[in-house]
């Protein structure tokens, strides 16, 4: 890609915000705010969410999880039948509108909508347990909203729901989608806990949230030295999920907790059989009796997560892209004189499929080298005197500072690893 062609106009102001994160972005026109709570993403945040949605999407596959799409547009009908439309247009959450053929709704969550896709598909035990996600918008006219990233209006999430016979299913299914969270978020180079948390609307009892540590977090939680008990402490307003938090850890001491921020990335349920006795999702058992389907639900909020790597991965000069999310993995820049061997480089560097960036833009040399720190480029390689001198490139480390001279085959060598 050429940096002319794809319309960055950075600003010599950062502005303010509560993370530094996202006021770089804004600094580097990848973020716009166009109303309270409603932003445009530029071209990096796109190509970094793509590849944080091919990890999720792949390692959701691995645990044999079906991928389908539903209307994010949906009828009143279907929410009343569940007992919660009164329970969101209330709170204000939930935008809706009249259309020629009754009222609607802009989900958002997926509960309702995948228990009337699936029903009429699992009419039998043999047909279970199924689980299923879909990847796509969700909105919420959320009454705080942060920066772009972070809590927005509108946002992407990947929401899955797995259908059982059993309540030990459903939770062996539970704990299955935990190990695949922690996975998902580790190969995202994310510290991620499993936090105990509370249900609230949704329905079910047993919760738990998935958080990476962060100053700008709007979540508190209480830990324990080592790690191994995490409460939201909004659980702290329910004694009977702290008596389960006792009885599974017998050790359990609140005054060896301790405060700490955090960004939420996820949430898993346990939904029971609330959605399925209210909204007619039965099956037959091998007795030929009908029952209700168990039900577990698993979301991952995709830009949060996208603001949380950003969050921990950057400095004053700009972002640091880790590798496995990178949007580009290089940026070239050079002195005037040397623009046809910056045009070859660029070449071969496209033909050894490696996602490369010619900064080709009439910009001084300091501003360019300034831009490739604010957009985080894992490298950039600069065609100046050295190359004049005995053919070599400077390629520099964003993350490490580290400056290496290399020839082409070499450097094509290195960004290849």
């Amino acid at each position: 890609m050429k940096m002319r062609r794809m319309g960055i106009k950075t600003k010599h102001d950062r502005g303010c915000d509560e993370a530094i994160s996202q006021e770089i972005l804004f600094q580097a026109s990848q973020l716009k705010r166009h109303a309270a709570g409603i932003y445009g993403l530029g071209n990096f945040l796109i190509r970094a969410r793509n590849k944080v949605v091919d990890v999720i999407r792949e390692t959701l596959e691995d645990f044999d999880c079906s991928e389908i799409s539903l209307p994010i547009m949906q009828p009143r009908t279907i929410w009343e039948s569940s007992g919660r439309w009164s329970t969101y247009v209330d709170s204000k959450q939930m935008f809706t509108f009249d259309g020629r053929n009754g009222q609607y709704c802009l989900a958002p969550t997926g509960e309702e909508i995948v228990l009337d896709f699936v029903r009429e598909n699992i009419a039998s035990y043999k047909d279970l347990p199924v689980n299923v996600f879909q990847i796509g918008n969700k909105y919420r006219d959320e009454l705080r909203v942060r920066g772009g990233l972070l809590r927005s209006k509108e946002f992407l999430m990947k929401d899955g729901y797995s259908f059982h016979s059993s309540f030990q299913d459903m939770e062996r299914e539970y704990g299955e989608m935990k190990k695949c969270y922690m996975k998902i978020f580790s190969k995202l180079g994310l510290d991620a806990i499993a936090v105990k948390a509370i249900s609230a609307e949704m329905g079910g009892k047993n919760s738990e949230e998935f958080m990476c540590f962060s100053p700008v977090g709007e979540d508190k939680i209480l830990i324990n030295p080592d790690r191994t008990i995490a409460l939201n402490t909004e659980v702290l307003d329910h004694p009977e999920i702290l008596a389960q938090i006792s009885q599974k850890n017998p050790d359990f001491n609140m005054n060896e907790l301790e405060e700490a921020q955090c960004i939420e990335l996820g949430h898993i349920f346990e939904l029971g059989t609330f959605y399925s006795k209210n909204m007619d999702g039965y099956y037959v058992n091998s007795e030929g009796q009908k029952k209700p389907y168990y039900m577990g639900c698993y979301g991952i909020g995709i830009n949060r997560t996208l603001g949380a790597i950003c969050e921990n991965n950057c400095d004053q000069d700009g972002l640091i892209w880790p590798k496995s999310v990178a949007p580009y993995e290089c940026v070239i820049i050079y002195l005037p004189d040397f623009e046809k061997e910056s045009n070859e480089l660029y070449g071969a560097l496209k033909k050894a499929k490696i996602d490369v960036v010619l900064d080709d833009r009439t910009s001084r040399l300091g501003s360019k080298i300034k831009d490739s720190k604010l957009l985080g480029f894992p490298y950039m390689i600069l065609v100046g005197k050295k190359f004049e001198q005995n053919h070599l490139f400077e390629i520099e480390d964003r993350k490490t500072s580290e400056k290496l001279f290399l020839n082409q085959e070499n450097l094509i060598e290195l960004l290849k690893k």
